[in-house]
Formats: C-alpha cells, structure tokens, sequence
C-alpha cells in the first residue's frame, strides 16, 4: 500500500483535542479513498466512501455545532451555513456517482480542499472560543 496521501498534519490543530481527533478520522475516510483509487478501485469503493463521509460529518458537525450553541460562539450561523453548504455539495456529487463521466478523483479533490481550507480558515476561528470554555 502507498504512503499516505492525505493525512493530518499539525497545522491543522485547532487546539481542541475533541476536533482534531474528529478531523483525523475525516481525513482518514479521505485518504481512504486514495487508497482505493491508487489500488484501481476508486469506482467500488465510493457508495463505502458517501456512507462514512454522511455518518461522520453529521457527528462531526453536530459536535461543533453543540458547542458552537453551549458557547455562544458568534460566528456560529456562518459556519452552520457552511456545513450545510459542504452536505448539499456532497449530496450532489453522490447523485452523479453512477453517471459513466463521474471520477473518484473528482470526489477526491473536492474533499481534500474542502477539508484543509475548512479547519485552516474556519475551524481555527473557534479555538479561542473553545479553549475559554475549558476545551483543550
């Protein structure tokens, strides 16, 4: 099996131990797809891929947004948004999963950009609001 493609790199702490535990499991899910498509199974694996991409986002995002209502973080409608924008985008792509044109790697480069942008850009904005709320 290759070397990890796409894996956690401390940078993308948001110095919040619960998330980045959860966002080490969502990028395990997409390198996971890697893998498949490096193997030459990306087409078989993808309905495996949807399913632990909607479980576990919806975990993930749910635990944020509780949070996000516990804390009263002031950016939470935005970022709600957010999610609820990634879910539909997800949702979509899953609709075209069995159109001859669809790719694995089109699935691929959307989450890998969507992941690092999201806990680089977003996610950190809530750390200072986490940590003074005894998450660490």
């Amino acid at each position: 099996m290759a070397d990890k493609h796409f894996e956690w790199k401390k940078e993308y702490s948001v110095n919040v131990e619960i998330m980045d535990a959860q966002h080490r499991q969502l990028f395990k899910i997409v390198d996971n797809l890697y893998q498949a498509i490096l193997s030459g199974n990306g087409k078989g694996i993808l309905p495996e891929i949807f399913k632990q991409l909607n479980d576990y986002t919806n975990f993930h995002f749910g635990s944020e947004e509780k949070y996000f209502k516990d804390f009263g973080y002031s950016e939470a409608t935005s970022h709600i948004a957010i999610h609820k924008q990634f879910k539909r985008d997800l949702s979509q792509m899953e609709g075209k999963v069995n159109d001859k044109d669809f790719n694995a790697f089109e699935l691929l480069d959307f989450l890998e950009n969507w992941w690092v942008n999201h806990v680089l850009d977003i996610d950190k904005k809530y750390s200072k609001t986490f940590n003074e709320h005894g998450l660490s």
